[in-house]
């Protein structure tokens, strides 16, 4: 591999790293149009928050509700994350990375 290549690439490595870090304490929260549910997520699509807003319901079951959505979201996100790595780590080994 050409050393200016290799430069190059220590170089992006490096960009993508401060971008993720940037990302990762970027928030965006949306709320439906009810005002029943508000969801916010970090740069990264890791959701940081669940906020249900019932009121038939006790505030605990509320609270317990919004961090099991919470955790199975993120957990699929994750999964969704690893399929798609692996299947980019293929491009990465052909482009010798």
């Amino acid at each position: 591999m050409n050393p200016k290549n290799i430069k190059a690439a220590f170089k992006m490595r490096s960009q993508m790293k401060e971008i993720q870090k940037k990302l990762k304490q970027s928030t965006i929260t949306e709320t439906d149009k009810s005002g029943e549910i508000s969801v916010t997520v970090d740069g990264t699509f890791k959701i940081k928050e669940i906020k249900l807003n019932v009121s038939e319901l006790d505030q605990s079951r509320v609270k317990k509700l919004e961090n099991n959505i919470q955790s199975t979201i993120n957990k699929a996100i994750e999964k969704s994350q690893k399929s798609a790595n692996s299947q980019l780590g293929s491009i990465t080994d052909l482009l010798g990375m």
